[in-house]
């Protein structure tokens, strides 16, 4: 693995912004060559080592509260090749003013290798409450080559697992329109710039038709729809199959879907019903899902979901994230773990 040391100082040596050729967005990155010689690097390590390294793209958590040596040892232990770690601004964070948060800044200057810089989770109250300062502030960071991708955007989230057992109200039921202003904002804002972007959207029947209009309306936009089959209300979803799912990734080349999912026995408690679709009740992929995968096997990436009331559950994570891949043919594996992500970020595969 690159020293840390002789990986910063290369960093600082390069010229603000510079690139490589071909690389979209990416290439606005201050000090990329190095910082993905790092990246490379470490996966190269794990992978010699017989293990499979994995990028977790959907993660986030409270800069504030976040202990960042301790995730970088357990990626480590795990072999987890690279994070992109966001942070939420908190409400008092947010009535404090703050509408960008510099953790990913933070994370490089610790650990290189492993953290890919992103811009901060689109959850309340930044997406519902001051959503055009919230978005200035993310354009600025992505002006000023600070961000490589734009965090998870949550335009409509049910109260997660957690929060329905802790009896936490609303706070987390948002239903932001996704072809409303901060729709069009946000989809717009990846268009222009390349950065790709994490969508939070409950999977119902009625929410379908607008992100269609709007995949349709802005086709640069490169959009990570998190959760892949994540169902919560079976009866407010008939028309998401995977039958569905490959009509999407056919008719939107730039469409993802992670696959941060619950396990065969997670149950979603408001509604009382296992919600990770994919599995069957032997606990191994459903056959049609399996067969989606297989049919389109660089649409779909790694993800954990660790947020911030759950870091400490990184091994459960891993161990389950691991199962589902072990799920899949050997090289369809190594393509949704790192070499899809690696694609999306540097527009190039692996090598």
């Amino acid at each position: 693995m690159m020293n840390r040391r002789r990986l910063i100082q290369a960093m600082s040596a390069l010229p603000f912004g510079a690139s490589l050729p071909g690389l979209g967005h990416a290439q606005a990155i201050a000090g990329l060559p190095a910082l993905k010689a790092g990246y490379a690097q470490r996966l190269k390590k794990i992978l010699a080592a017989g293990e499979l390294p994995y990028i977790d793209m959907e993660s986030s958590c409270n800069s504030t509260k976040v202990d960042i040596d301790f995730v970088a040892k357990n990626m480590d232990r795990l072999n987890i090749g690279l994070m992109a770690l966001s942070a939420d601004i908190g409400h008092g964070e947010f009535k404090k003013g703050v509408r960008y948060d510099n953790l990913s800044e933070k994370l490089l200057a610790s650990y290189p290798d492993r953290f890919i810089p992103i811009g901060n989770g689109g959850q309340p109250p930044a997406l519902t409450e001051a959503p055009d300062e919230f978005l200035d502030a993310q354009e600025a960071a992505i002006a000023k080559q600070q961000i490589m991708c734009l965090g998870e955007f949550e335009f409509r989230h049910y109260p997660s697992p957690r929060q329905a057992k802790r009896g936490a109200g609303n706070d987390r039921d948002v239903r932001v329109p996704i072809d409303g202003p901060a729709g069009h904002r946000v989809f717009g804002l990846s268009e222009k710039t390349g950065a790709a972007f994490q969508l939070h959207y409950e999977i119902e029947d009625e929410l379908l038709v607008p992100l269609e209009k709007m995949l349709a309306q802005y086709p640069k936009a490169k959009v990570i729809w998190c959760h892949l089959a994540q169902i919560r209300y079976i009866e407010r979803t008939s028309r998401y199959t995977p039958a569905y799912v490959d009509g999407l990734i056919k008719r939107f080349p730039n469409l993802y879907f992670d696959t941060a999912f619950g396990d065969s026995a997670s149950v979603y408690p408001l509604s009382n019903q296992r919600h990770a679709r994919i599995w069957a009740s032997d606990g191994g992929l459903v056959s049609e899902w399996r067969d989606l995968l297989a049919a389109h096997p660089r649409r779909f990436l790694s993800a954990l979901d660790l947020g911030g009331d759950r870091m400490d559950r990184m091994v459960s994570y891993d161990q389950k994230h691991r199962y589902f891949l072990k799920c899949l043919p050997a090289d369809i594996q190594h393509q949704v773990a790192y070499r899809n992500a690696w694609s999306l970020l540097f527009n190039e595969e692996f090598a």
